[in-house]
Order: structure tokens, then sequence, then C-alpha cells
């Protein structure tokens, strides 16, 4: 009966121990489905964040094309304006 006894007194502190075992790999397990999750989401908001700075950067370089663009055609009526001024003007030089 001692035997018997003892024999069940070890097969407890076993599985004992074991479910613990098991219950801390059960916690580790979820703490690190937790972690990979955490960083997943982090990783979609930083990829989120990227394409928003990205479509602001395209937007701004449109828009400074946009400016530089006008500005050019300015220029090109200012200097088109300014030749035909100065043809009307040596032809009224020579009319005198």
């Amino acid at each position: 009966m001692k035997t018997t006894l003892k024999a069940l007194l070890v097969v407890a502190v076993s599985l004992s121990a074991g479910a613990c075992t098991e219950t801390e790999q059960r916690n580790t397990e979820a703490a690190a489905d937790a972690a990979g999750d955490r960083t997943e989401a982090a990783l979609d908001r930083a990829e989120n964040n990227m394409d928003a700075a990205g479509e602001k950067a395209e937007a701004k370089l449109d828009a400074a094309g946009n400016k530089i663009e006008t500005k050019t055609e300015a220029m090109g009526d200012a200097i088109e304006r300014s030749a035909s001024q100065t043809k009307e003007n040596l032809k009224e030089a020579n009319r005198k």
C-alpha cells in the first residue's frame, strides 16, 4: 500500500507539473501570437503612413509642375508680346 500511495503521489506531481508546463506553453504561445498581431498592425500602420506620404509628395510634385508650366506659359506669352511690341516700335520709328 505504501508503494501504491507513493506511486500515486509521483503521478499526481508529474501530472501537475505537466499541466503547468502546458499552461505556460499556452500562455507563451498566446503572448507570441499577441506580439505578432501587434507587430503586423504596426507594419500595416507604417505601410498606410508611407502610402499617404507618397500620395502627398506626388500631389505636391504635380502642383509644383503645374505651377512651373503656368509660369513658363506666362513668360512665353510675355516674350511674344514684347517681341510684337518691339516690331511695332521699329515700324513706328521707321515711319517717322
